[in-house]
């Protein structure tokens, strides 16, 4: 390998003392750097090929993981639309709700669950059909009626195309109350009922 030129070579003529005398220093340092390989170490070489040509690997637990997220998200989209899944309900009794003139066309059933005795909570499934979708900031409701005013809210629902059901839980006395009522928006707004069944009947 060639020997690197003097300094005085590269600095030419008549250059300062004390940048000389700095230079100097500097040229020592960089002359006790060894030069590069001749030939790639033959370890080397061999851990640049065993990096090229091994595999990526998941652990395991995140291919479980993934699966199991990609199963979840395939149950939600089959399910879409419908609160009430594939869990068991125990129906007691059921209300169907008549249409009024603000909905022609739609029918509603409210099916009411058998009663915690731990809770004391009720389950309902509401299948809801013939009512037009909302905004996304509007919503509809499943009340209770009393003395012909919105007495106690049983849950808010959005619908789809076809037939929605809902999941809700409730702890009133049901007999307390002489209807059921589904409508539009919050009470203070006095929406009109758009189906209605009297719970004496039911």
């Amino acid at each position: 390998m060639r020997e690197p030129p003097e300094l005085r070579d590269l600095l030419g003529d008549d250059p300062p003392e004390d940048e000389v005398e700095r230079l100097r220093g500097v040229d020592a340092l960089l002359r006790r750097v060894p030069g590069p390989p001749h030939e790639i170490p033959l370890s080397l070489t061999h851990a640049v090929e065993q990096v090229a040509i091994e595999p990526a690997r998941v652990p395991r637990r995140r291919m479980a993981l993934a699966l199991g997220f990609a199963a979840l998200v395939a149950a939600l989209a089959f399910g879409a639309g419908r609160w009430s899944g594939g869990e068991s309900f125990d129906e007691a009794w059921n209300a169907e709700l008549v249409a009024t003139a603000d909905a022609p066309g739609a029918a509603a059933v409210v099916r009411v669950g058998e009663r915690d005795e731990e809770t004391g909570n009720m389950e309902l499934l509401v299948d809801v059909s013939g009512l037009p979708p909302l905004e996304p900031d509007e919503f509809y409701a499943l009340w209770l009626v009393e003395d012909g005013e919105w007495a106690a809210t049983c849950g808010y629902f959005s619908v789809g195309a076809g037939e929605t059901t809902v999941r809700m839980t409730v702890s009133y006395e049901i007999s307390d109350f002489e209807a059921w009522a589904i409508s539009t928006g919050h009470p203070n707004e006095h929406p009109p009922p758009l189906m209605r069944a009297e719970i004496d009947a039911a």
